[in-house]
């Protein structure tokens, strides 16, 4: 992140240098270039100047100047308390894995810090932690050649962390970052290594080393600066064994004027290289004005033709304007098309009206004779009913005759018996008597006789089998009936199941979703609603399904309601065409397909347009949450003009007295659960009555589930009660068939014994015939036939007894037989002239139906037309749009070539066209011995021209911006060795008023010419004379010497962190005491710099105070594997 950098305060060419000021700011004497850590380009100084400090007047003036200026200062800084600055400076260090440290952290004074502690107890390893963490190379800190070096033995990474100040008015960003910056480096021995800066909060504001590189430079905090952080081998060079050659690079380093001339040489190669393209440009520039000067005469001769040019631009100019004149033409058909088609559909509009309102009267009529067949098939029902409990009654009354009737039979079967018996019996006797009799002859004839006997009483046994038998067919034909009535009571049994585990389904459903709409629409509508979410595309967002924006107030019209609104719940509105292809897109996509309906945001008032507030209307028992919503339902489903009455009676009262006033329909409920009629008038004002049936479906709108569950809980308990008939019906109807069955089985069963009875006949007919022909004469006894015919006379007498109660019997059980079979003669009757009206009904309301089904395909083609004829107007008024949307385009198209101009009789674009080709062939060949059209050379020429302007002006450019670059460097050389001298005089006079704290005299010597700096000290005040070597001074001095050389050149630096490490190492105890003060001293002069010193001895000279923080290391232990560090 690019941050907001402090401003600069206007120098060098900002303004002039000006030698009457009475301070010179030596700390803005640094680079207004960030300083990098590649390869500088070599130093170069002005060999004319005389480097030498020694003996020069103009030294003198400026020592002199400096002194004053310094004593200034010193009595301001003694009125005046030191105080930490508000940024800049560091808050606190800590490591982790670091060196020898497992843990460290650090908390730094904001103004005089001495970190100090035994050899090894990581005193240093604070100093590098701080270079490395602000983006220093590892082996600028001399300990080491690569970061995984400091990383701790035994660990895998080392993380650091600086937290830096930045309060006050010159804070860095401190909207983003707070009042503190925290800088955290982590780095690993796989080689990674990463930069994080941390707000005040922790929050990680950036991981770029870029933006750590912009807060150092910020703030001014030259961590790479030798003479800024010292650490343990700069030091030790600095203070015992550097040359004044190595002393002259650590002043030009650290006061950064180094890095300035470095710059000012970067900048003389700079403005060498423009001299040097700046002499090419003006040899181009040359060239440049010839080839213009050239295009310039070609151009001239060129224009010479204007004539035949004249010529070619009024045929273009016509042939334009003759596309215009024939796109109007169009224009005028499709106006003319666009009248008939207007014409069109006001005659489909007013055929489509007749079409429709013939339909109207077929389908009122169609529904009045629908009716009355209805009516005529609700009568039938009673008379079915009676029908079959008078079959019941006469079935019962059947079985109990037949019952007398078979007891009859068996007791004439008995009597028969009885009689065969007396016959046999006497026949015996008598044959007995005639065998005693014929003993002498006789018994052929008496044989023959009772031969015709058999053949008569065998003949009547056929008769009655046949009798009997043809009473069959009659049994059959009651089984039949009674097997079709089983069929008819079974069929609607299925249906009506059907119809009870679709209920239970939707009562389950209804449980399931909890009120919820989705069960009630497609399982993709999610996915749908989600896509026109998301989708941007859309003028207006979709709205729908309709279903989900409306609530239903009184729950008892909803599946009336469902039902008669139908599709329009599931549809979507869109309020323009594209909007509408577009969900269709997204429909198709999503394979959730729906109606879509295109509506506008327009308001519609219904106020005036409503029944009255006595009656409930599908508008008022809705609650519509939308306007668009609302808008359709009124326009498409008069929501606003439909009243619902629970009653029917008083519906049909309300409908039939008059027309009510805004009223165009009626819905109220059926006898059926869930079905309805809707009452409308007609076009011939008659009142038409449809019925509704049940909606089978999950509600779509919102609604009462309880109320919707116990609707549905109790048209399942009429289903199950309508099953339970229908089944009671089909368990009677089985038992008539199986009573039809057992009677013929019993007719069955005595037609054979009919048969036996014959047979038997037929037996003893053969066995006369076998008597007849035997010549023999058998014995009897006839006491015993005597007997026996005594004993069948009495039993005789018994059955004839019974007999005559069974006939009484049978005449009772006949009684009611035929009273039952009158009744349903008078049924049947009725039903069969019921049958017939209601075939009549049938026939009559299939007429209507086919009256109906012509009028409403007359409807529909009428219907057809009129949208054929609204498409064709569509179609008419987008193609007079396109001719108009040409016309206008062709008319701007000429327009723009030039105004309206006549085109001459007869003239058309082909015509025009060939003269323009003729001319055009004309002015090619001339444009051709040009080398090119006018238009190509004026281009040309133009080019050029602009070519040698844009030369000249960039020439012109680079010469005023080399003129600048080289007055703006001579300037800023001036300034440099100005800053060079101040620098130097003021680094002097501060050097020479340390010396002077411990009564030594020296002086700081400069040479820029041979760049050296060294400095003669006399430690004895009584001698006099120049002073000593550096060398020549015992180990304590020269550390004395040069840490008074160190404090002149800080106090020279604007840098507001100043380290230091170890500097006392070749110190005595006089020598470090005396420094250290000074040392205290000179920072406290440096009103808001912090210093961080280390030495490894100890402080009892020196004890902590507001500005001065003495922090002490934990003495090392061996073995210790992380040491720990209390906060001091």
């Amino acid at each position: 992140m690019a941050p907001t950098k402090r401003a600069r305060p206007a120098e060098d060419g900002d303004r002039g240098f000006s030698e009457g000021s009475d301070v010179i700011d030596v700390e803005r004497a640094q680079s207004n270039f960030r300083q990098d850590n590649g390869k500088r380009a070599r130093l170069s100084y002005d060999e004319s100047d005389d480097g030498g400090s020694e003996g020069s007047v103009e030294d003198e003036e400026i020592d002199q100047e400096q002194e004053s200026q310094f004593r200034t200062q010193q009595l301001a800084s003694n009125l005046v308390d030191n105080a930490a600055a508000d940024n800049g400076i560091l808050e606190s260090v800590s490591c982790s894995n670091f060196m020898c440290h497992g843990y460290l952290e650090v908390a730094l004074g904001p103004l005089i810090n001495f970190i100090i502690g035994h050899n090894g107890s990581g005193k240093s390893a604070i100093l590098t932690a701080i270079t490395i963490c602000l983006g220093g190379k590892a082996t600028a800190t001399n300990r080491g050649q690569s970061l995984k070096s400091f990383i701790k033995e035994g660990t895998e990474s080392a993380v650091l962390s600086v937290k830096i100040k930045n309060k006050g008015d010159s804070a860095y960003q401190p909207e983003l970052y707070g009042d503190s910056i925290i800088v955290e480096r982590h780095f690993s021995r796989s080689g990674s290594s990463q930069f994080k800066l941390k707000s005040a909060t922790g929050r990680l504001i950036s991981s770029k080393k870029s933006d750590l590189e912009e807060i150092c430079d910020y703030f001014a905090l030259q961590i790479d600066n030798p003479m800024n952080v010292l650490t343990q081998d700069m030091a030790r060079q600095f203070l015992s064994n550097s040359t004044p050659q190595e002393k002259y690079k650590f002043f030009m380093k650290g006061t950064q004027l180094e890095h300035l001339d470095g710059d000012y040489l970067q900048i003389e190669q700079s403005v060498d290289k423009i001299d040097q393209d700046l002499a090419k440009s003006l040899a181009d520039l040359g060239r440049y004005e010839e080839e213009a000067r050239k295009a310039k005469s070609l151009y001239a001769l060129s224009e010479k033709h204007d004539t035949l040019r004249d010529k070619v631009k009024s045929i273009c100019w016509q042939m334009a304007w003759a596309q215009v004149e024939e796109v109007e033409r169009r224009l005028a058909l499709a106006d003319d098309e666009l009248l008939k088609v207007a014409n069109a559909i006001a005659n489909a509009e007013r055929k489509e009206e007749q079409y429709a309102q013939k339909y109207d009267t077929s389908d009122h009529d169609y529904q009045n004779t629908l009716r009355a067949k209805e009516e005529l098939e609700q009568t039938l029902l009673p008379l079915n009913d009676s029908k079959d409990q008078a079959q019941k009654d006469y079935d019962a009354a059947t079985h109990n005759a037949r019952e007398v009737q078979t007891e009859q039979r068996k007791i004439k079967t008995h009597m028969k018996a009885a009689d065969q018996h007396i016959n046999d019996s006497t026949t015996a006797i008598r044959d007995e008597y005639n065998r005693l009799e014929e003993i002498n002859g006789g018994g052929n004839a008496r044989r023959l006789a009772e031969m015709d006997g058999k053949r008569t009483a065998s003949s009547d046994a056929k008769a009655r089998l046949e009798d009997h038998e043809s009473g069959l067919r009659g049994l059959e034909d009651k089984q039949r009936r009674a097997a079709e009535d089983l069929e008819q009571s079974k069929s609607p049994i299925p249906g009506k199941r059907q119809e009870i585990q679709a209920c239970e389904e939707r009562l389950k459903k209804l449980i399931g979703d909890k009120g919820k709409q989705e069960g009630a629409y497609h399982a993709n509508l999610p996915r749908l609603q989600r896509a026109i979410r998301d989708d941007g595309g859309f003028h207006q967002k979709p709205i729908g399904p309709i279903g989900y924006h409306v609530r239903l107030l009184q729950p008892s019209w909803s599946s009336i309601l469902e039902k008669s609104l139908g599709a329009a719940l599931n549809s979507f509105v869109v309020t323009s065409k594209a909007d509408q292809a577009r969900l269709s897109s997204l429909m198709t996509r999503m394979q959730c397909q729906y109606p879509i309906i295109i509506g506008n945001n327009g308001s519609v008032d219904t106020t005036n347009h409503e029944p009255d507030r006595e009656f409930d209307t599908s508008l008022r028992v809705l609650e519509i949450d939308d306007d668009l919503v609302r808008k359709q339902l009124i326009i498409n489903q008069m929501i606003e003009q439909t009243i619902l009455i629970d009653s029917r009676p008083h519906a049909v009262n309300v409908m039939s007295d008059s027309r009510l006033q805004n009223v165009k329909q009626c819905f109220t409920h059926n006898v059926r659960p869930g079905t309805g009629i809707r009452f409308s008038y007609g076009w011939g004002g008659g009142l038409s009555e449809n019925y509704i049936p049940a909606f089978q479906g999950s509600p779509r709108m919102k609604t009462d589930v309880e109320f919707q569950v116990n609707a549905c809980r109790a048209e399942i308990q009429r289903l199950r009660s309508e099953l339970n008939d229908l089944e009671r019906i089909q368990r009677e109807r089985q038992t008539s068939l199986k009573n039809a069955e057992q009677a013929i089985t019993r007719h069955r069963r005595e037609a054979g014994n009919l048969r036996v009875e014959v047979q038997r006949l037929s037996d003893e007919m053969d066995g006369l015939q076998e008597a007849i022909d035997r010549d023999s004469v058998e014995e009897g006894g006839l006491e015993v036939l005597k007997n026996g015919l005594d004993d069948a006379k009495i039993q005789r007498a018994s059955y004839e007894a019974q007999y005559g109660d069974s006939v009484v019997a049978m005449d009772r059980a006949r009684e009611p037989l035929r009273t039952i079979k009158e009744q349903m003669k008078v049924i049947e009757n009725d039903i069969a002239n019921t049958h017939t009206r209601i075939k009549k009904a049938e026939i009559k309301c299939l007429g209507k139906l086919g009256e109906r089904d012509v009028a409403l395909r007359e409807k529909n083609i009428a219907v057809d037309e009129h949208r054929r004829a609204r498409e064709a107007k569509i179609a008419a008024q987008e193609a007079r749009a396109d001719h108009a949307e040409t016309v206008t385009v062709y008319t701007g198209q000429a327009s723009a070539i030039c105004e309206r101009v006549a085109v001459d009789q007869g003239e058309t674009c082909a015509s025009l066209e060939k003269k323009l080709e003729k001319l055009q062939a004309d002015l090619k060949r001339w444009e051709t011995q040009l080398g090119g059209t006018r238009e190509e050379i004026a281009e040309a020429a133009a080019r050029k021209v602009q070519a040698f302007q844009q030369a000249r002006a960039q020439v012109a450019g680079v010469e005023k911006l080399a003129q600048l670059l080289k007055t703006t460097l001579v300037n800023r050389k001036e300034r440099w060795k100005v800053f060079q001298r101040a620098i130097t005089a003021r680094a002097r006079v501060q050097f020479m008023w340390m010396l002077s704290e411990r009564s030594f005299r020296g002086r700081l010597l400069a040479n820029h010419k041979e760049k050296k700096l060294d400095l003669n000290v006399e430690p004895d005040p009584t001698k006099v004379g120049k002073g000593r070597e550096a060398k020549t001074l015992s180990g304590g001095e020269k550390s004395f010497s040069t840490i008074c050389l160190l404090l002149s050149l800080w106090d020279a630096m604007g840098a507001p962190v100043r380290c230091l490490d170890e500097f006392d190492v070749f110190m005595d105890s006089v020598n470090r005491e005396v420094s250290m003060r000074k040392m205290i001293e000179a920072a406290r002069y440096s009103i808001g710099k912090q210093f961080i010193l280390i030495t490894p001895g100890s402080m009892g000279s020196v004890s902590s105070s507001h500005d001065v923080k003495i922090i002490k290391m934990k003495d090392p232990e061996r073995g210790q594997t992380a040491i720990s560090f209390p906060n001091q």
